[in-house]
C-alpha cells in the first residue's frame, strides 16, 4: 500500500537553491557584503561609500579591459569620482561617461580626474550636487559634443568654456544660473542649448554665434526679452521662452523661416507683432496662453503648416476672419477669455480642427452655423464657471454627435413652435 505524502511538505533530500543576492541585501546585511569584481567579502566594519567606490573602480577595469568607449557609474551615490593612479592611458578609449544621479559635490575634484581623459565626447553629470561656478578645470575637456548638467546648484559658468569649440548639446536645467558668459560665442557648432528652471534675466547677444542652433530652452527664468539676434538663428526650430517676463517681440523673430514650435505661455505680452506671422510659414505649434493680448493680426492667416494654437487666458474680444485660412489646424485653445464675443464664421474651413475650447468664455453667446463643417471635430468646450449661456442650435448638435464628437457644456436652444392657422384648411 502507497503511503500518501502530506500535501506542501518537500522531500527530505531536494536540494534548494540559493537566494539570489541583490544589491539591497548586500547593503543591509554588511556580513554578505561581495564586491561585483572578484566576489570579495567585507567585513561589516567596512565604510558602505568606500565599497561603492571599489564597485566604480571595478567598473573602470573592466572598460580596460574589454576596451569599451563608455561607462555607467549612475545611480552608485557617489562622492567622488574614482581614482585613475597608475591607469596611464588605458582609458583613452572611453568617450561616453555617466555619472549621474550621485552625490558629486567637488567639482574642481571631479573636472580634474575626467580632464584626464582626453577623447571623451559625451558626459552625464545630472541629479549631483555640483555648485557655485563651474570648475575651471571643465574648459580642459576640449572634445566634448555632450554635456548634461541637470538639476544640480552651479550659479555661473567658467570663463574656461570658450575651449568647448566641439560643444552640439548644452542641457543645464534645473540649476540657479544668471547668465551665460561671452566665452559661450566660441560655441558654434551649437545645435540644442536648454537653459530651464534657472534665474536668468539675458543672454545678450550670444545667438547670433550659434548659426547651427536648432533647439532653445529659456523657459522658467526671468527673461524680460527675447534678444534681436535670434534672427540669425535660420536653423531654430523649437524656442521656449515661456513662463518669463517678456513684455514684447522683436520683428527679427519673423526671420527664423525653419521654426516649427514656438513658446511663449506665462508672459506680459500685450502685442503680436504681424510681421512675425507674415514669415513664419512653417510653424506648426504656437503657444501664447496666459499673457495680456486683446487682437490676433489677420497675418495669422499665413500659417499654412500650423496645427496647434494656443491662447488661453488672455484678453481677446474676437479672433480675425483670416484664422479660417489655417486649414492644418487640428487643436485651438481659447478658454478663459473673459472678453471674447466673436467667433468667426470662417472658422467653418478648418476641416481638419478636432479640439475646439470656448469653456469659461462667458461673452461668446452662440456659435456660427458653419460650426457644422469642421467634419474632423472630436470634441467641443463650451463650460462655463458658473450658468452656460453659449447657445448651440440643435442641428449643430445632430450633427455633431452623428460624428462622435464631445460636447462639453453650452446650452441647446429650444425649436420654435409653428402656430398653427385658424380655421384650418380650406
Amino acid at each position: 500500500m502507497v503511503k500518501k505524502t502530506k500535501k506542501g511538505k518537500k522531500g527530505k533530500n531536494e536540494i534548494k537553491g540559493p537566494e539570489p543576492v541583490t544589491t539591497l541585501n548586500i547593503l543591509q546585511d554588511r556580513t554578505k557584503m561581495l564586491c561585483p569584481r572578484m566576489g570579495d567579502v567585507y567585513s561589516k566594519n567596512n565604510n558602505v561609500e568606500d565599497i561603492l567606490q571599489d564597485v566604480a573602480e571595478s567598473y573602470l577595469h573592466k572598460v580596460i579591459d574589454n576596451q569599451s568607449n563608455s561607462i555607467n557609474l549612475g545611480g552608485l551615490k557617489l562622492t567622488k569620482f574614482p581614482t585613475l593612479i597608475n591607469v596611464g592611458t588605458e582609458l583613452d578609449c572611453l568617450i561616453d561617461i555617466n555619472l549621474s544621479k550621485n552625490n558629486l559635490f567637488n567639482g574642481d575634484e571631479v573636472f580634474e580626474a575626467l580632464s584626464h581623459l582626453p577623447f571623451v565626447t559625451k558626459l552625464n553629470l545630472s541629479e549631483n550636487f555640483l555648485n557655485g561656478t563651474l570648475s575651471r578645470f571643465a574648459g580642459l575637456m576640449e572634445m566634448l559634443e555632450v554635456l548634461n548638467l541637470d538639476v544640480n546648484n552651479l550659479t555661473a559658468l567658467c570663463p574656461a568654456v570658450q575651449n568647448w569649440t566641439n560643444l552640439r548639446i548644452f542641457t543645464i536645467s534645473d540649476n540657479s544660473l544668471i547668465d551665460l558668459p561671452i566665452e559661450a560665442s566660441s560655441w558654434n557648432r551649437l545645435t540644442v542649448l536648454n537653459m530651464k528652471n534657472n534665474k536668468v534675466m539675458d543672454i545678450g547677444s550670444l545667438p547670433q554665434y550659434w548659426p547651427l542652433l536648432e533647439r532653445l530652452y529659456l523657459g522658467s527664468n526671468l527673461v524680460n526679452s527675447v534678444p534681436y539676434e535670434i534672427g540669425k538663428c535660420k536653423n531654430l526650430s523649437v524656442l521656449d521662452f515661456s513662463c518669463n517676463s517678456i513684455q514684447t517681440l522683436p520683428l527679427s523673430l519673423g526671420q527664423c523661416h525653419a521654426l516649427k514650435a514656438l513658446y511663449l505661455g506665462s508672459n506680459k505680452i500685450e502685442h503680436l507683432p504681424p510681421e512675425i506671422f507674415a514669415c513664419l510659414t512653417n510653424l506648426r505649434e504656437l503657444h501664447l496662453y496666459k499673457n495680456k493680448i486683446t487682437s490676433i493680426p489677420p497675418e495669422i492667416g499665413n500659417l499654412q503648416a500650423i496645427q496647434k494654437i494656443s491662447l488661453a487666458s488672455n484678453n481677446l474680444r474676437g479672433l480675425p476672419d483670416e484664422i479660417g485660412a489655417c486649414t492644418t489646424l487640428e487643436e485651438l485653445y481659447l478658454s478663459n477669455n473673459a472678453k471674447l464675443s466673436y467667433f468667426p464664421g470662417s472658422a467653418g474651413h478648418l476641416r481638419m480642427l478636432k479640439e475646439l475650447s470656448l469653456s469659461k468664455c462667458p461673452a461668446l453667446k452662440q456659435l456660427p452655423s458653419t460650426t457644422a463643417n469642421m467634419s474632423s471635430l472630436r470634441e467641443l468646450d463650451l463650460r462655463a464657471a458658473k450658468k452656460q449661456v453659449c447657445k448651440i442650435t440643435p442641428e449643430l448638435v445632430s450633427i455633431l454627435k452623428e460624428r462622435m464628437c464631445k460636447i462639453r457644456g453650452g446650452v441647446v436652444k429650444k425649436a420654435k413652435a409653428v402656430k398653427k392657422k385658424k380655421g384650418g384648411d380650406a
